[in-house]
């Protein structure tokens, strides 16, 4: 079985390319039930997940349950991926009362109480001006078409390339958590996914629970390095 192993060796795999089954501590944690984003055709596929009872929404694809914009009256979910970017149950993205802290660098597992939260915490909620997706490639191309035909951008669609070779592909802003999202970055071309192993904590959608929340990795542990990854792996557990 192929194992997860340690931050450093796994960061050097990546950028050696290497495929290599180590003897490792099995990854323990969780891993995403399917990739999201731009690469399933939709901008905003997001995977909403109830923490309070472990339930997925748009489990099979995109907007299957719950469809962009709808979220936002609905207090059943309490975070949700788009490929490396999340949303809480907060702000400009639902009416619920989440939101997210940071704990800092590493200490997951030393965090295990709610008592060891700071007093009067300041919870970070989401926001529609602070985070971008990356477009779809079928979005994008309507979005110029509208544009062209409504005499907003001049030309055709082929000046207006979906992949930039100097900036990668398009992108917009989105309604997501600005705080959560730094869990993971992305630098590319060629594409690197690094994950900033803080501890957040995430309050849920009721305000009455909170579960800490820790990104691995963007890859499925149990899948050889060099996969192209999307699902991604991480910790997650109730404090109380």
């Amino acid at each position: 079985m192929k194992k997860i192993i340690s931050n450093i060796l796994f960061f050097t795999l990546l950028l050696t390319g290497a495929c290599t089954d180590y003897d490792a501590t099995p990854f323990n944690g969780k891993t995403l039930p399917r990739k999201s984003g731009y690469s399933t055709g939709e901008t905003n596929d997001w995977l909403y997940l109830n923490l309070r009872t472990g339930e997925f929404f748009n489990l099979n694809k995109p907007n299957e349950d719950i469809r962009e914009g709808e979220q936002k009256e609905r207090t059943d979910w309490d975070i949700a991926f788009c490929g490396y970017v999340f949303r809480t149950n907060s702000g400009t993205s639902g009416i619920g009362q989440g939101g997210v802290i940071d704990m800092g660098y590493e200490g997951y597992r030393q965090l295990t109480s709610l008592s060891q939260l700071p007093e009067n915490p300041q919870w970070v909620v989401d926001t529609d001006k602070d985070v971008s997706v990356v477009w779809s490639q079928k979005d994008w191309n309507h979005h110029i078409i509208e544009e062209i035909n409504a005499g907003r951008l001049e030309g055709k669609l082929e000046d207006y390339p979906w992949f930039d070779p100097n900036n990668g592909p398009a992108k917009t802003l989105t309604s997501a958590n600005p705080l959560l999202s730094e869990a993971m970055t992305f630098a590319g071309p060629p594409p690197v996914y690094t994950p900033s192993l803080h501890t957040y904590v995430v309050r849920t959608a009721d305000g009455a629970r909170y579960f800490k929340i820790q990104i691995v990795s963007w890859y499925d542990p149990e899948v050889a390095i060099g996969d192209e990854g999307g699902r991604m792996s991480y910790y997650c557990d109730e404090l109380k």
